[in-house]
């Protein structure tokens, strides 16, 4: 085998005999397993970019392609599109798929279910995004009554993540759960002025998603919308470090508004029990006595399945699927990130008590 990080210091006149010139040589290796986030990008040494989310991505990776985007703060993001075999990891005993290595190392996944062949990957119950879609402010992850970028009040779906973290993450694993991963709730107004019941407008996830030539972006511009559980990258408003996926995450990995994707591995574990499932993207507020909406994925319907559509945050019944990301130190202990050989970790004391 053949190990990264090993250095050989020896002296020639220690180990030959000089009368024969015969040497014998007694390595003696200390090696440190790779982190998970390097594992994933040895593993797949092919990187690409891309620049046309017009259509629905449907390309098989090989077993061996990465694309790579500018994130938060143009810092490089690698992320999984298409027909991925290769991105499963097997953490708390479940099943993930990685969605991306973030800005910072950490990995970021998305819940796959019970078994790496599950298709109904959602959290146990549906659940509303919130309570009331009477007011624009309820497309929030948090929010707070009569302002766009408000962060007091929990949403019902945060609320439900929560609860599924606490019985579902063990204090085992919770310490290798990345605290400031961001979780972008993107509330800027795209087209429009915004208001709490007032006049009809988009918000930015609408408009530059659900279009011909949708612009996906990791970037979250608001400082207030960048959900976090540590004030070093955003507003620390997470009691625990679980949030969703957004809709731009959902278009990078091969999801399209105006077309099914049966193929890409987003849709893979999520394509029975439910018909939508959401995302954490702010769509549109419907104008006087409306509702609020935010973007959400088709998943089981025969004509519109793995398509980024809109739902009302009241609507029931839709599905959860949880996304946590893994710090950056976390070291791969075994598996190729294949179905039948899962990527599972090292659960280290080092990495244990940093922050990420």
């Amino acid at each position: 085998k053949t190990y990264d990080h090993i250095s050989v210091d020896y002296n020639s006149s220690d180990f030959c005999d000089t009368s024969n010139g015969n040497c014998t040589v007694v390595l003696k290796v200390n090696w440190q397993r790779p982190t998970l986030y390097s594992k994933i990008l040895a593993d797949n040494p092919t990187r690409k970019t891309r620049t046309d989310f017009s259509t629905a991505f449907t390309t098989s990776n090989g077993g061996n392609t990465i694309y790579s985007a500018s994130g938060q703060d143009g810092k490089t993001t690698y992320y999984f599109a298409g027909s991925v075999t290769n991105n499963y990891v097997l953490f708390a005993d479940k099943y993930w798929r990685i969605v991306r290595i973030n800005e910072d190392n950490s990995v970021r996944l998305i819940y796959a279910g019970t078994s790496a062949t599950d298709t109904a990957g959602y959290t146990d119950s549906y659940e509303v995004y919130n309570s009331s879609d009477m007011y624009s402010y309820f497309v929030g992850y948090k929010s707070n009554v009569s302002e766009q970028h408000g962060t007091s009040q929990n949403s019902y779906i945060k609320n439900h993540l929560d609860s599924w973290y606490t019985s579902n993450i063990s204090t085992t694993y919770r310490s290798y759960v990345s605290k400031t991963a961001i979780y972008c709730n993107d509330r800027t107004v795209g087209n429009g002025t915004w208001s709490r019941n007032k006049d009809k407008f988009d918000y930015s996830g609408k408009t530059r998603l659900l279009n011909s030539s949708p612009t996906p972006t990791f970037s979250c511009s608001n400082a207030n919308d960048r959900f976090t559980a540590s004030a070093t990258t955003g507003n620390a408003a997470l009691t625990y470090p679980i949030a969703t996926i957004t809709a731009d995450e959902v278009a990078y990995a091969g999801g399209y508004y105006n077309g099914t994707n049966t193929s890409y591995y987003i849709y893979q574990n999520a394509k029975s029990k439910y018909m939508w499932w959401w995302t954490m993207t702010p769509s549109w507020w419907t104008g006087d006595d409306g509702s609020a909406n935010v973007l959400t994925v088709i998943s089981n319907s025969s004509n519109t399945a793995g398509r980024l559509s809109t739902g009302i945050v009241s609507y029931s019944p839709v599905g959860t699927r949880p996304v946590l990301s893994l710090k950056s130190c976390v070291q791969w202990s075994s598996g190729s990130g294949t179905a039948s050989s899962p990527y599972q970790v090292s659960l280290s004391t080092a990495c244990s008590s940093a922050e990420n």
